[in-house]
């Protein structure tokens, strides 16, 4: 008889630790889920395929330029982007604001920096990063890539 009081009990104790554990558990992942950051704003879609841009070196890598074709109609500005990492470890850009005349763009673009007519360049270690942000009467549309 006292056998088996004592299996009663340890069974219990098992039945009353493996319902906390659980419990336990249980409320972490509603935790978890109350934590989730959810997006409340519209996320600006890609151009389309239509739109054609390449960047490309230029003047023994000093410059790179930038073409742009088949703009989509209704685009007033292009806002852009250039990134890159030098040799020397730092990390540098070029932006700006393109106003859109018609359905292709061309700009040269320094990559290092001019005063007084003198010029150090940058010496690019690795891949240029451009984006592009297309505004227009149609919302925003977004173009990213490494070159």
């Amino acid at each position: 008889m006292n056998n088996k009081r004592i299996i009663f009990f340890l069974f219990f104790v098992i039945l009353i630790t493996a319902s906390f554990f659980f419990a336990l558990k249980n409320k972490k992942n509603k935790t978890d889920k109350k934590n989730l950051i959810i997006p409340t704003e519209n996320l600006i879609p890609t151009i389309s395929s239509k739109v054609k841009v390449n960047l490309s070196y230029i003047n023994h890598k000093k410059e790179v330029l930038l073409s742009i074709s088949n703009i989509p109609p209704k685009t007033s500005t292009i806002e852009y982007l250039i990134t890159y990492e030098t040799e020397e470890g730092g990390l540098q850009g070029v932006n700006g604001i393109i106003e859109v005349q018609g359905s292709s763009f061309e700009k040269k673009v320094t990559l290092g920096t001019c005063s007084s007519g003198t010029c150090v360049y940058h010496r690019v270690k690795g891949k240029i990063k451009l984006e592009l942000t297309f505004k227009g009467g149609y919302g925003q549309t977004y173009f990213n890539r490494y070159y």
